[in-house]
C-alpha cells in the first residue's frame, strides 16, 4: 500500500480573469501527452524568457541598498545558513556565474515576501529545479499581494512536463492555496486528475475535493475501490465528506504507518453518514469543561482528533461547534471557552451565528 503523506511546508479570491490578462490562462490545461515545456535554452538565451522582467526589480533592489548606504547585495554577507532574500536572489541572478542548482536551492527556501516580483518570471526558467523551486516558494512568498499573477504561475507550472514541478504547483494551488477558489483554479486541476505522476494526480485530486468539487466523486468510488490506495486519495475523500465513500474509506483501515493512521480515521468520520461521532462530541465537550485550553493532555485527545477532521474539511466546523454547545448546555465557564476558541472562529467564517469575537 503505498502512502504520498506529505512533509512539505505549510491565501484570497482573485479577480475574475481578464481577456489576456495576468489571470487569463485559457489553452493552458493540456492533456497528460501535450505537457507544457518550456524550450531549451542557453543561459545567455534568457533575456525573453525571465531576466528581461527581473532586470527592473534586481535594479530598484539595488538602488534601495546603495540609497542606505550599504552594498546593494550585503545580504549576501551572512552565513551560509542564512535565509535567502530578495537581495540574494537577485545577486545570483545578475551573476552570469550562477548555477541553476544553486539558484534553485536559494528561491526554494525563500520566504521573503519582497521576491515576489523576482520569482514569477522564473517559472518559465529553462531548469526543472527552478521551476520546481519556484512552485515550492510561491505561496510562501505571496504576503499580502494580490493572488492573480502567483495563481497564474502556478497553473502554467501545473503543466509542465516535469513530475516534480506538477507535483508542486498542483500541491500548492490545492492545499497551500486552498482558500482561492475559481473555475480557473478548478479547471487547471481537474486537468491532472488523469495525470501519469501519482503524487501529481493525488495533490490534484486533493485540491478539488477541499473545493468540494463533485467532478472527484466519480474518480474517488473507483480509486477507492482499488485493493492498493494512496493515503491522498483517502484524505481527499475526507475533505469531499460524500457518505458513499464511507463504506468505501472503511475497507483501507488497516496498512497504515502511524503517522497516517489518524488522517484515514478522520476521513472515516467525515465521510459517516450519521455525522462525525458522538464520542467525539462528548469529549470535545469535556474538554472544554476541563478547561480547554488548559485541559491535561488526556483530555486534549479529542481536540486533536477535531483538528485532524478540519484540516480538510473546515467547512464542517458549523456542525461540530453547534453540537458542543448543545452539549455544554450554556453551562460557564466552559461555553465562553467554547465560543472564543479556534472551533468557534472556523465555524464563524462558515457562517455558525453563534461566534463571539470578543467573547
Amino acid at each position: 500500500m503505498s502512502d504520498l503523506a506529505s512533509s512539505r511546508p505549510v491565501p484570497d479570491e482573485p479577480p475574475d480573469p481578464r481577456p489576456g490578462g495576468p489571470s487569463d490562462v485559457s489553452g493552458l490545461f493540456p492533456s497528460a501527452s501535450e505537457l507544457y515545456v518550456p524550450a531549451a535554452r542557453e543561459p545567455s538565451d534568457l533575456d525573453e524568457l525571465a531576466l528581461s522582467p527581473l532586470a527592473e526589480v534586481i535594479a530598484d533592489l539595488a538602488d534601495l541598498r546603495t540609497e542606505s548606504g550599504g552594498s546593494p547585495f550585503a545580504a549576501d554577507a551572512g552565513p551560509d545558513d542564512a535565509e535567502p532574500t530578495a537581495q540574494s536572489i537577485a545577486a545570483l541572478l545578475s551573476s552570469p556565474a550562477t548555477r541553476p542548482a544553486e539558484l534553485a536551492d536559494a528561491v526554494a527556501w525563500c520566504y521573503d515576501d519582497t521576491a515576489l516580483p523576482l520569482l514569477l518570471p522564473l517559472a518559465r526558467h529553462p531548469d526543472a529545479g527552478v521551476r520546481r523551486a519556484v512552485a515550492q516558494a510561491l505561496p510562501s512568498v505571496l504576503g499580502e499581494a494580490a493572488a492573480d499573477d502567483t495563481v497564474h504561475a502556478l497553473i502554467l507550472l501545473s503543466a509542465d512536463r516535469d513530475d516534480d514541478v506538477r507535483d508542486w504547483a498542483c500541491f500548492a494551488l490545492g492545499t497551500q492555496l486552498s482558500e482561492i477558489d475559481s473555475a480557473t483554479v478548478r479547471g487547471a486541476l481537474a486537468a491532472r486528475l488523469d495525470d501519469p505522476h501519482d503524487d501529481t494526480r493525488c495533490e490534484a485530486l486533493l485540491g478539488l475535493a477541499r473545493r468540494r468539487d463533485t467532478r472527484v466523486l466519480p474518480v474517488l468510488r473507483e480509486r477507492l475501490a482499488r485493493d492498493n490506495v494512496f493515503s491522498l486519495e483517502i484524505d481527499a475523500a475526507g475533505a469531499l465528506g460524500h457518505a458513499s465513500l464511507h463504506t468505501l474509506v472503511r475497507g483501507h483501515l488497516s496498512g497504515w504507518d502511524d503517522d497516517v493512521v489518524a488522517r484515514v480515521c478522520a476521513a472515516l468520520r467525515l465521510t459517516d453518514p450519521d455525522g462525525v461521532g458522538d464520542d467525539l462530541l462528548d469529549g470535545l465537550a469535556d474538554w472544554f469543561r476541563a478547561g480547554a485550553p488548559h485541559a491535561t493532555d488526556e483530555d486534549r485527545y479529542w481536540w486533536a482528533v477535531t483538528l485532524q477532521l478540519l484540516e480538510h474539511a473546515e467547512y464542517r466546523a458549523p456542525e461540530i461547534a453547534e453540537q458542543v454547545h448543545y452539549r455544554l448546555q450554556a453551562a460557564e465557564p466552559a461555553t465562553g471557552l467554547m465560543l472564543g476558541s479556534r472551533l468557534s472562529q472556523l465555524a464563524g467564517d462558515h457562517g455558525w451565528p453563534r461566534w463571539r469575537p470578543n467573547y
